[in-house]
């Protein structure tokens, strides 16, 4: 999470983040992380006034991208680990894993068993999930993205939505409607290399139609809101998302 005089940005995972990060950090001199990936619930009082940012992709191009990131760097991690049975599974049964996330009350109890009590946002690279959070998943049916959204968001009626595949339109767009844009950001937001990048082929390559349909229903709450679709092709700025 980074706080600024002027708004608030919570930083969901694979979503944009780094090159919203940048943008913040160039542009805004007050802004200062409180936490990675910090949620909105642990957000101190005295800023609860301020209009909050946040980036949503595509739920089908999400769980490429997270798969893609993660698999080359960190299989042992606690989620990681369990989703793909120790790195055992393919992007197939890890995401079918993901998408179930809170189906099998047995296997979640695994899970909950080996995450820790509280996290330490001001640490990177660990895992910020914490037992109280999955224990609240289960019964409830949502995918792994949709799990995490909620997980940093909570009620997230009044944040402003980027979309990855129009990051840089909105991110201006938000901007001007909190009237801090000038010439000079807008001309770095809409021209900024991308940041993070991960080189994959199109999410649809990834999918089998019975996987695909399952994110259509395991995340739906997020298919639905925002009007996502499974297409078979991936924008080019979701193809190749910031983190």
């Amino acid at each position: 999470m980074l706080i600024t005089d002027k708004f608030i940005f919570l930083h969901l995972p694979r979503a944009g983040g780094t090159f919203v990060y940048d943008v913040v950090r160039k542009f805004f001199p007050s802004a200062r992380e409180i936490g990675y990936h910090f949620p909105r619930e642990l957000l101190p009082a005295e800023y609860s006034h301020l209009p909050i940012l946040g980036v949503i992709r595509n739920p089908w191009e999400f769980y490429v991208s997270w798969y893609e990131h993660v698999r080359p760097r960190n299989t042992a991690s606690i989620m990681f680990s369990w989703l793909s049975d120790n790195g055992t599974l393919d992007f197939i049964g890890t995401t079918r894993n993901a998408l179930n996330l809170g189906t099998d009350n047995e296997r979640l109890d695994v899970l909950i068993e080996r995450l820790p009590e509280h996290v330490d946002y001001s640490r990177r690279n660990i895992p910020n999930i914490t037992k109280d959070s999955m224990r609240k998943v289960r019964g409830t049916g949502v995918g792994y993205y949709t799990f995490r959204f909620n997980q940093l968001f909570g009620n997230a009626d009044d944040v402003f939505f980027c979309r990855l595949d129009s990051l840089r339109q909105d991110l201006v767009a938000f901007f001007d409607g909190i009237g801090v844009a000038t010439g000079e950001l807008r001309d770095y937001v809409l021209r900024l290399d991308k940041q993070n990048t991960s080189e994959y082929t199109h999410a649809s390559d990834y999918y089998t139609a019975d996987l695909a349909e399952l994110v259509r229903i395991q995340d739906r709450q997020l298919v639905e809101r925002f009007g996502f679709t499974f297409d078979g092709h991936a924008s080019e700025n979701t193809c190749n998302a910031a983190a």
